[in-house]
Formats: structure tokens, sequence, C-alpha cells
């Protein structure tokens, strides 16, 4: 890591317009066509802050740590969660901690804190790591077979069923739950889908859009015959403990207010979708890299011998394995998944001497800053040895944002760095993944930072 003193360049004067490309369709489609490439373009071009001119959602964009830690820290009452694309995510989310705003958000994040303690995610562990087994299982079949896997859907796939596991407390394997998945499966499918060209409304009956209808209306169906149930069974004592028994047990300590139906939907939709999706993502780019660095394979295999050998692993294993977590940083910082983030200036505000009205959407992406050369020898070259010694969530990395900052920091990352830790070392233990293909795989920029192309593997015995 370079020297973290560097600051943004000086603005051409005070209280300026931050410059930027022409607007219109040309800047719009540019966009749409290609989010990364017209980005880093306009940094290029622009600097560190620049106005985009494109229809229906103007922005200033933002690329420097210290502007994210202004927006989301430093004068973060000051920006909130308003604007199109945030009324574009309510579509999927509801009004779910990821997408409320201020005054409701801090009560929300209030009743959903304990459930997200440390002592459930621990809880959680051994479920966890029997669904990564029952999917290593169907895995050995396929190796066998000698045949390939999708290793993209593989990680969706898994990341759903743990994530479900430890909402509703379920097999993974139950009719109605796998019926639920199908439906999250295509929802999700189909909002990538509308996000990819957001200009028809989702209320134009278009084919997709009934489509994505429908999934929800499943989703919902089923998630509030869960919600039901497990109010049934709080009552009776016998509830499992699940997250989502968690939530319907939790109670403000002031108020004493508790989440009714819709709210409870609403945040069993953003779990979903933020504890599966962004994971799946990360850990296929994960395995993407590992698969182009031997070095760093080997270095794992060697940590996984070392600290689990055999045996399948437990919560008290997951903080030995600190190369694992080096290798999932790494991933994270070059390829977030949550590669794009938002807010609305709610007062007239100064970023970097640049001005900043009141309305104004800020956005950034994570993409471009957690590869800010200012702060990162080499930025794109994968490197795990970058977070040693480090927790790298708590502010270590000055440009490194992996479950965002502040007040609003990812009320699930233990959830998600646990799980994808116990994924990786579980497939070392069993299998070696070796890509058919050896061809670079581009970033696609949608809802979540994807891969242009399916990554395929084949499957080996691991020695």
């Amino acid at each position: 890591m370079t020297d973290t003193s560097s600051k943004p360049s000086t603005s051409p004067g005070r209280g300026a317009r931050p410059p930027g490309p022409p607007g219109g369709l040309r800047s719009a489609l540019a966009f749409q066509r290609s989010p990364l490439a017209f980005l880093s373009a306009t940094v290029d071009k622009y600097g560190d802050v620049a106005t985009v001119e494109i229809p229906r959602m103007p922005f200033v964009m933002v690329n420097h740590p210290d502007h994210v830690n202004h927006i989301l820290k430093k004068h973060q009452r000051n920006y909130d969660r308003h604007g199109p694309a945030h009324d574009m995510a309510r579509n999927f989310f509801g009004n779910g901690l990821a997408t409320a705003a201020r005054p409701g958000w801090l009560a929300q994040r209030r009743l959903l804190q304990p459930a997200f303690h440390r002592k459930h995610i621990t809880e959680f562990g051994a479920a966890m790591a029997d669904t990564i087994a029952t999917t290593m299982d169907r895995w050995e079949t396929v190796r066998a077979g000698g045949g390939t896997l999708d290793l993209t859907d593989e990680m969706s796939d898994l990341t759903l069923r743990i994530v479900v596991r430890a909402l509703f407390g379920m097999d993974p394997e139950d009719a109605m739950i796998r019926r639920f998945t199908g439906a999250v499966a295509t929802a999700t499918r189909e909002l990538a889908a509308y996000m990819q060209f957001p200009l028809i409304p989702l209320s134009v009956p278009t084919l997709g859009h009934r489509r994505f209808r429908r999934a929800l209306a499943t989703m919902d169906e089923i998630v509030y015959t869960m919600i039901e149930r497990q109010r049934r069974e709080v009552l009776a004592g016998t509830d499992s403990g699940s997250l989502l028994s968690l939530m319907v047990r939790a109670r403000d300590a002031d108020t004493g207010a508790s989440m009714d139906d819709e709210q409870l939907r609403d945040e069993v939709r953003t779990m979903l979708f933020a504890g599966h999706e962004t994971s799946a993502n990360t850990l296929a780019w994960a395995w993407y890299s590992i698969g182009r660095h031997p070095e760093v394979e080997q270095r794992l295999r060697e940590e996984v011998d070392r600290v689990l050998g055999d045996r399948q692993p437990t919560m008290d294993d997951v903080p030995a394995l600190t190369y694992t977590r080096q290798v999932i940083l790494e991933t994270l910082r070059m390829y977030a998944p949550a590669w794009q983030n938002f807010r609305q200036a709610e007062e007239d505000d100064e970023i970097d001497g640049f001005r900043i009205p009141a309305g104004t959407l800020l956005f950034w992406s994570y993409y471009l800053v957690h590869r800010h050369p200012d702060f990162w020898e080499q930025p794109d070259r994968f490197d795990p040895n970058r977070f040693t010694g480090q927790d790298g969530i708590n502010g270590e990395a000055p440009a490194f944002f992996p479950f965002g900052t502040g007040p609003r920091l990812c009320i699930g990352n233990t959830f998600a760095m646990t799980e994808m830790q116990l994924a990786i070392v579980m497939i070392l233990q069993r299998f070696r993944l070796e890509p058919v293909d050896s061809a670079e795989i581009a970033p696609k920029a949608s809802v979540t930072l994807k891969m242009a192309e399916p990554l395929i593997v084949r499957l080996a015995q691991a020695e």
C-alpha cells in the first residue's frame, strides 16, 4: 500500500460546479453499455469529482476515499437514500434496511442488530457447514462422471441455500423452500435485466416485468406463510432460532415496538438478495483469481491442512483461517460485488472545493475507489498479502469499503465473511477446481458485479 496521506486534487475554484463529460443521450448510452469503462474514462479525464448529466438520473461522481468518508461518516446526516436509484431498488427490497431512509432506518437497525450478534452467527455456523457439505456430496457425483460445473451458478445456488436455511431454519430441499428459491432466482435475474435498461418502468407489463412480478408474488406468499408459522412457534416457545424467528421476537428497547408482517417481508427480501447474490459473486471471483494464481492456491491448501486436516470446520476454526480471509478481502477489493452506491444531499454542501447543492445525487463506484492508484501499488494485481495482519473491515485500509462504512456498515458482514471462509476451505478439502478455459473473464456491472462469461470448471479430487 502506498502513502495514505495523498489528498484529492485541488479544484479550479471554490464553489465551482464539477466538470464532466457532455450530457444527454450519448453519455447515457455509454454509461448503459459499459458502466465501468465510462466511469473510468470520466475519472481519467476529469478527476475525482465529476458531473455526469444523463436523462432521469444526473449525478455527481466522486472517486476518492475521503469523499466516501465525507458522505458516509463525517457528514452522513446530510446524505440519505433518496433519488431514482433507491426508488428502483425498493421495487425489489421494499422498505428493508438496505433501502430505508431516515428517520425510520435507525429504528429498523436497532430491531435487527441483535439477530446478527456474533453468538447467533456462531449458532448458524454448523448449518452453514452442513449445507456446504451437501453441495460437495453432489459435486462428487459430477467429479466421478468427469463432468463440468458452471461455478457462477453453483456459488449462487450454494449461498442461496445457506441464507434460506439461516432465515427459515428449514431444509433447503423442502418442497416449499425449493419453490421459494426458484422464485428468488427468477426475481434476481429479471431485476438484473431491468437494471440494464431501466428506461421502461416496471409498471409496463413487458414479458420480463410480468415474470418479475409473478416471482415477487410467489416469494411474498411463502414469506407470509413462514412469518405466520414463526409467530405461532414463538408464542408456543418452539421456534427454531432462525433469523426470521429472531426478527419476530425483536422488540425496541425504548418503545417496545416490533416489526409488522410487511416490514418482516421487506427485511427477508433484503437479506435474501444481500445475503446470497453478493456472496455468490465474491466466491465466483475468488475461485477465478485462485485459478489464475497457483501460489495463492498452494498457501490456501497449506492453511487448510494446518488448521483442519480432513475434519469439517467449526466456528472455532474460523479465526485461524487468516490467509483464507485475506483472499476474500482482496477479492472484495478487486471485484466489489456492490460496485456502486448513491446518496442524495439534503442541504447544500461542498466536496473537494466543488459546490454540492441540496438535492444533488452523489454516486461512487467501489470498483474504482478500491483501485485508486494513490492508495494501492499495482491496483489491478491480485495480491492477498495486502491484508496481512488486518481485519480488513474496520478501516485500516483507507481506500477499501467492502461492506460500506459509518453507521450503515453492512449488518451482515460477519455472516458473509463466515460463510465465504467456510465455503472456500471445505471445497479445497475435497476438490481441485480446474478452469476449462484459461481466458480472462471481464466484469459485468449489473445490479452486482458479475462475470461477463460463466466460469466453467472441471473437478479433480484434492490430493
